[in-house]
């Protein structure tokens, strides 16, 4: 894995008590072209590394399944959708350097679909679970950079009297 720029985790629920958490991170961003939404657009590179947490009872019912190991073809039998009762998207925000100013990225990963598989089970002898997700980004230009932004916060503290060391912020 190269830098990480920025990472998240993902976590979400599923009807059937399993617990889905997927690592999103940010190894790369640039500018890619124009775009009417600030004049830019970004490619991102964005890792993701995801496991799950299957209620014991769960792993018994798939205990004597054969075996599906990862790097093999997913099997076409066996497949159920199982609903996402709840989830606490990734967000990943960073800013960009780019040739029309500084903008400030945002990238929401959330969780779309999620499918089981209680006719096969992992070797570590859970059922094998497949989730769907989308990356929803934004951008938008910075205002100010970070120096101009301090600056305007110095000179909007005020003290309240010169006996009260207590700072009101407009």
């Amino acid at each position: 894995m190269g830098n990480v720029i920025a990472e998240d985790t993902l976590v979400a629920k599923l009807e059937d008590g399993t617990t889905v958490i997927m690592k999103v991170i940010l190894d790369s961003i640039k500018e890619m072209g124009f775009s009417p939404f600030g004049g830019v657009i970004f490619s991102a590179n964005i890792t993701t590394q995801i496991g799950f947490m299957t209620p014991e009872e769960l792993k018994e019912k798939v205990k004597d399944m054969p075996v599906h190991y990862p790097e093999q073809q997913l099997p076409t039998d066996g497949w159920e959708v199982v609903d996402i009762e709840w989830q606490r998207p990734a967000v990943i925000e960073t800013t960009v350097n780019t040739s029309k100013g500084i903008f400030s990225v945002r990238i929401i990963t959330e969780a779309t679909m999620a499918a089981r598989n209680m006719s096969y089970r992992l070797p570590y002898g859970d059922p094998l679970y497949q989730i769907a997700w989308v990356y929803k980004t934004s951008w938008r230009p910075q205002e100010r950079d970070v120096m101009e932004r301090l600056k305007s916060a110095e000179r909007a503290i005020r003290y309240t009297s010169p006996g009260e060391p207590t700072y009101r912020v407009n």
